[in-house]
């Protein structure tokens, strides 16, 4: 027993050496890296699936159903048929992936042609009604009985007035064809071929049902006019399932046709499906369903609803998924990055450790598989660790990117702590061979250009292909998506060329002052460490990927804010009947409203120039109506061309549509019994409030022409109180309307697909801002034992704490600020380079395309926001050190 117990203590030393707790750290970034990989992606997953089931439940019921028709030539008339059909339905569209279980029909039916009636009530004028018989499975489900009974199946045939046979069918009407057309129970319908009885007079349970609307005539007979111009009622009446095989045989199959309506199961429906299902049903729409039933070849028409609720969320899908797939690359790639930095912590921990070994005779091969042997343990422990973590945190949000970028992780953490430990070994040799000689300055100069420059061109290929190609949901590849990764890549390179001369011209002018300090640590700060590459360019990602997300998020609002004044001109518009005006009362307590700054009235009437050509004739006040609609952006209103003395011509400025037809010379409108003589002083684009294109405005004076009283009423009021000015206009009078532009920005900014991508954005962002600081930690401990070691020696010289951290602040903060100032100019690139590749024009509620603009606020607090943290690190680590003293740090170093 003592001797297990000695093997499982040295198991852990055997495989970590002397870097244990380094190896510790390792795995638990690893754990982070991989976490952050898998659950982030598939949170985003659960976001666009939450937002698109709010779409789904704000949709009507009618609008989630699937409906199929058939011609009854092709399949006969009776229940059976019908039933054994729709099943045969239901199983196909199953198969094209349209959520229909089995028990989602909700109702079929057979529905005749219209047939003309006699036996009804009828107005002098109108031609005898026709009516459609329509058969429904669940006629008892979805209306109430007000008088008689439900028709049953079955019917007598009796002797015809003329000899022959005819067939007596019990019907049903609504209680609004029963009183069009005077009908009760009792009453008989002639068709010719058929004597309708009626036996009962129902009213629909739930009038919005699909089982109403699916007919237009189903409820209430609607007014028709046939081929004579005589005009006709057209209604329908319900028989029963017995009745199938009499009408069928008295109007034959030709005139019939049979109909299934299916409930979608939408509740289950995930993003990764809207694609399918949207596919399907336009696919069926357009060239129907064919299956077999009962061994005949049916094609059934299929028609829905479903599309037309899906298309809002599909095209606000397809712009926000390319930006969060450039999130999640950079996100993969930053968590790579800290994942090499904890690589670098134990390597640099164990560094004596190899080289003893080296010099003691082991092989490369044996210290890479030492190495391979510890990174595989923590690979398999911290990944499958994360990976259960991220399934238990996001049950069923399946994303197959988040595998592939949790498995770039996993191999960065394989092969990343073998180069790292293994490859500086290289100049170090056995006691039995000669020593390496290092590789000459000119040599390493040589192949660093030669990485830099494929860096570079790879960089600017991938750039390339994504401004060819595009960036859009479904079509674009992890080369592509890692188009910020690739921009970083060569403003790191450009920053960690330039910084270096920049520095040692900073120390060359700190020589000259007669402080040592701030050249001591600018001199040391000129000396790029081996591995100051990877923290700078992880850094220049993290702004880039911190600031980016916030100019697309400006970007969008801007343009939705814009949308709302082209939809809303003015940030309420209240208005009235043509028949009613707006009282001078309702006017005074309207600008007496919390929030309200100005108000014009306008009156408006319409008017025909002497061509014919229908314009809209606005009457304003120049000066109140133009401090209203100025507020909104754009040209301003010409109150000069309104302003000017008319003795016979009105001064009038126009919309494009009407100035095209007024022209340039004096014009007559006439509206009503008078008539104005205008003439053009301007053009405007538009005119809020305005139902139509071509408009004229003119000012209320000084012809006296203007109506009677304002219909229209324009409120400027950023801040103003919606409720109770809506509440207000409808007190005061009922038939007035209100439209708030604050009620447009607040449909386009909270739609649920744009909600779920600021969300995944913050999570994005906030995970980002993260690595940030772990990187900026790691890179700062990576080099902390050596500025300790300075500190410790110039302490026992006599260098005060203040001294000392200038000395920290001038030794590392130049590479930081070079990184911050890297990451500024990187996110300031990706507007250009990467924001026309991105769709946003499903966000902007006009359809026109989004410009991402840079925004110089969130890349100032971002590159603050690094320079400060690292302040606080460098302060921490001065103090640390004064106090545990510097002959503890000088022992270490001896």
């Amino acid at each position: 027993m003592r001797t297990l117990g000695r093997r499982l203590r040295a198991g852990p030393v055997t495989l970590t050496g002397t870097g244990a707790a380094a190896t510790v750290a390792f795995g638990l970034l690893v754990f982070v890296a991989v976490l952050a990989s898998l659950a982030i992606p598939r949170e985003s997953v659960a976001l666009r699936t939450g937002a698109l089931q709010r779409v789904i439940a704000a949709s009507p019921l009618a609008d989630r159903t699937v409906v199929g028709t058939v011609a009854a030539t092709s399949m006969g008339g009776d229940a059976s048929a019908i039933a054994a059909v729709g099943a045969s339905l239901r199983a196909k569209l199953a198969a094209a992936d349209v959520p229909v279980p089995g028990d989602s029909l909700l109702w079929a039916g057979l529905t005749t042609a219209y047939v003309p009636v006699s036996g009804t009530a009828r107005a002098i004028g109108y031609g005898p009604p026709q009516l459609e018989l329509a058969y429904r499975t669940a006629l008892a489900r979805y209306s109430d009985i007000v008088a008689g009974r439900l028709p049953v199946g079955g019917g007598t045939v009796v002797g015809g007035t003329a000899g022959g046979q005819q067939t007596v069918v019990q019907v049903a009407v609504t209680t609004d064809t029963a009183a069009r057309l005077g009908l009760g129970v009792g009453s008989r319908l002639d068709t010719g071929t058929l004597e309708l009885v009626v036996t009962g007079i129902i009213r629909p349970a739930d009038p919005a049902a699909a089982f109403w609307t699916q007919s237009p005539a189903a409820v209430s007979p609607v007014l028709a006019q046939g081929s004579s111009a005589q005009q006709y009622w057209s209604g329908a009446v319900f028989i029963g399932a017995g009745a199938l095989p009499l009408i069928e045989s008295a109007l034959g199959p030709s005139e019939m046709e049979v109909t299934w309506v299916y409930a979608a199961a939408l509740g289950g429906l995930n993003v990764d499906q809207v694609s399918n299902l949207d596919a399907s049903l336009d696919s069926m729409a357009s060239s129907g369903a064919t299956f077999l039933a009962s061994g005949i070849p049916i094609t059934a028409a299929v028609t829905s609803q479903i599309p037309s609720v899906l298309a809002p969320f599909i095209a606000g899908e397809s712009a926000a998924a390319p930006v969060l797939e450039l999130l999640y690359v950079s996100l993969a790639v930053l968590g790579a990055v800290v994942v090499l930095l904890g690589a670098r912590l134990v390597a640099q921990r164990r560094a004596a450790e190899f080289t003893l070994m080296r010099a003691r005779g082991a092989a490369l091969y044996q210290l890479g598989w030492l190495v391979l042997r510890a990174s595989v343990i923590v690979a398999a422990v911290a990944g499958a660790a994360a990976a259960v973590l991220a399934i238990g945190l996001t049950p069923g949000d399946r994303d197959a990117v988040s595998w592939w970028l949790a498995g770039l992780t996993i191999a960065v953490t394989l092969a990343g702590p073998v180069l790292i430990s293994v490859v500086p070994q290289r100049v170090a040799s056995p006691v039995t061979q000669r020593p390496r000689r290092r590789a000459g300055g000119r040599s390493r100069a040589v192949r660093r250009i030669v990485v830099e420059t494929v860096l570079v061109a790879v960089a600017v290929g991938g750039l390339v292909v994504l401004r060819d190609q595009g960036q859009s949901s479904g079509s674009s590849g992890l080369y592509t998506s890692a188009a910020p990764v690739l921009l970083a890549i060569g403003v790191a390179v450009v920053v960690l060329r330039c910084y270096p001369p920049l520095v040692r011209e900073l120390a060359r002018i700190a020589g000259l002052s007669r402080g040592v300090v701030a050249f001591v640590g600018l001199a040391r700060a000129t000396r790029t460490p081996p591995g100051s590459v990877l923290p700078s360019f992880a850094l220049v990602l993290v702004l880039a990927m911190v600031a980016f997300p916030d100019m697309i998020a400006v970007s969008v609002t801007q343009a939705q804010v814009a949308a709302s004044w082209q939809q809303v001109p003015a940030d309420a518009i209240i208005a009235v009947p043509a028949t009613d005006e707006i009282s001078p009362a309702l006017q005074q307590q309207i600008s007496a409203v919390p929030g309200v700054e100005a108000t014009a009235t306008a009156a408006t009437a319409t008017g025909s120039l002497s061509s014919g050509f229908a314009v809209s004739v606005m009457w304003v006040d120049p000066a109140r109506y133009a401090a209203v609609v100025d507020q909104a952006p754009g040209p301003r209103f010409p109150v000069a061309a309104l302003s000017g003395s008319a003795a016979t011509i009105l001064p009038a400025v126009a919309t494009p549509a009407a100035a095209q037809a007024v022209g340039t010379a004096p014009a007559e409108v006439s509206v009503g019994s008078s008539t104005l003589t205008i003439g053009l002083t301007g053009r405007i684009a538009s005119v809020p409030g305005a139902t139509t294109d071509a408009v004229v405005v003119v000012p209320q004076e000084p012809l006296g022409t203007s109506p009677n009283g304002p219909d229209l009423m324009l409120v400027a009021g950023p801040r103003l109180d919606a409720a109770r000015l809506t509440a207000l206009v409808h007190r005061e009078q009922p038939d007035a309307s209100v439209t708030l532009r604050a009620a447009a920005l607040s449909a386009l900014s909270t739609a649920p697909v744009l909600q779920a991508a600021r969300t995944a954005l913050t999570q994005g962002l906030a995970t980002a801002a993260g690595f940030g600081v772990l990187i900026l930690l790691m890179s700062l401990v990576l080099t902390a034992q050596t500025r300790e070691l300075t500190l410790a020696s110039l302490a026992t010289m006599g260098l005060r704490r203040g001294q000392a951290q200038l000395l920290l602040a001038a030794e590392a903060l130049p590479p930081v600020v070079a990184a911050a100032i890297g990451g500024v100019a990187c996110a300031w690139l990706l507007a250009p380079l990467v924001g026309p590749s991105l769709n946003l024009a499903a966000f902007s509620g006009t359809g026109s395309a989004i410009a991402v603009t840079p925004a110089a606020f969130p890349l100032v607090v971002s590159a603050a926001g690094l320079v400060l943290a690292a302040l606080v690190v460098l302060a921490i680590q001065t103090v640390i050190t004064y106090y545990r003293g510097s002959a503890r740090a000088l022992r270490i170093a001896d």
